[in-house]
């Protein structure tokens, strides 16, 4: 019973290993995509005489996103191939793209805060659940009201926060330059990002039990982990 029972813990202790091992190496590759991006953009945009691998180089994160959905979707060859002749006009083209980098880095990085907004608002349609009602109800299987209301204020709190981040890097980018743009932008978002996430957590301890609620790490690890809700792993198991 003894030896029974060391080889269910030693067998829980390296599933822990392994999933704590596993969360690291999603922090550190996230970390360098975003340093990485960090830098890239800076560069990009400090190169007084910027060259075709500059110019080209300012492409990259619109590049790799759209060849990373490509995987996700039956027209892969399709964009592929665009992505491929997009990179020759870009290098035919690279003597007069030079001119706007900044403006090329600008949009791009502001694209990315539309299309998560575009995303949280396109769930607060009729007839669809919000998305950060589908995720608590991922880690708590089905909501109440009080939960569901809740979630749905949320949803549409992120919606106007990232359109609202948007054209804060707008205003910055105008008011600023784009050479102390590329320098705060970043940070900045950050900073508001993080913000928006302790100010929501504290609104959700004061307005939904303990019993009730989660953490949005635990939210995020469960939409994209599994893709199954709390009731569903229940009844399988």
């Amino acid at each position: 019973m003894g030896g029974l029972l060391n080889k269910d813990a030693a067998l829980i202790a390296t599933k822990y290993k392994a999933i704590t091992l596993h969360g690291f190496w999603k922090v550190a590759l996230f970390l360098f995509i975003f340093i990485g991006y960090q830098v890239l953009t800076y560069v990009d945009i400090s190169t007084k005489n910027p060259g075709v691998l500059v110019v080209i180089s300012a492409f990259i994160p619109i590049m790799a996103g759209l060849l990373l959905i490509s995987w996700r979707t039956r027209y892969k060859a399709f964009l592929i191939l665009s992505v491929a002749i997009s990179g020759m006009i870009i290098v035919r083209n690279s003597t007069t793209i030079a001119y706007y980098i900044g403006w090329i880095c600008m949009v791009q990085r502001s694209a990315i805060f539309i299309l998560l907004a575009f995303t949280f608002g396109l769930t607060l349609r009729s007839g669809h659940m919000p998305l950060i009602s589908r995720i608590a109800e991922m880690v708590h299987g089905p909501l109440n009201m009080q939960q569901a209301r809740y979630t749905r204020k949320v949803t549409v709190a992120w919606t106007l926060f990232f359109l609202a981040l948007t054209m804060v890097l707008f205003l910055m980018f105008f008011i600023l330059g784009e050479h102390v743009w590329v320098l705060f932008s970043g940070t900045a978002s950050m900073v508001l990002i993080a913000s928006m996430f302790i100010i929501e957590y504290a609104v959700r301890c004061r307005q939904i039990p303990i019993s009730e609620r989660s953490s949005m790490v635990e939210g995020i690890r469960t939409y994209f982990g599994s893709g199954q809700s709390v009731s569903n792993r229940k009844s399988d198991s």
